[in-house]
């Protein structure tokens, strides 16, 4: 909205030049045309809002792309500058042998315990039927 008054007040203020100077001479007239269409071209996008936010990417490269703005109306890209590269905090280097069978117990732990719980969402697991006592036959009464 801006950029529009501005480029309509000197497109006005470039034909009141032109209409002062229409009994001049013609080189006169034509320049201030010349000056009054610069004004326009040069004028015409500065980004006006809404601009599109594009995602950070990954190029084909494998170079990160940060996010960046994107003017629909020029179709310019310029950075979005509120993304700060993270560098990874070390927290320990080499590797200890003592942890290895505890962390593979625990990657079993959470396997078994994914798979159970997909085979309860699935509705597949083994009902339990209620245990009724165990009547012991040998005390029964023969017939006869």
């Amino acid at each position: 909205m801006r950029s529009l008054v501005v480029r309509s007040v000197m497109l006005a203020a470039s034909a009141t030049a032109g209409l002062y100077l229409w009994g001049r001479p013609a080189w006169l007239f034509l320049s201030t045309g010349v000056l009054g269409a610069g004004f326009w071209w040069f004028g015409r996008c500065h980004h006006p809002r809404p601009l599109a936010l594009l995602p950070p990417v990954t190029d084909e490269d494998g170079r990160r792309q940060p996010a960046q703005w994107f003017c629909a109306q020029c179709g310019e890209k310029f950075p979005a500058n509120f993304e700060h590269e993270r560098l990874p905090i070390p927290r320990f280097s080499g590797f200890d042998e003592s942890k290895a069978t505890a962390s593979a117990r625990r990657a079993i732990d959470l396997e078994h315990g994914q798979r159970r719980l997909a085979v309860k969402r699935a509705g597949m697991a083994k009902r339990t039927t209620a245990s009724r006592p165990v009547v012991s036959i040998q005390d029964q009464r023969k017939a006869g």
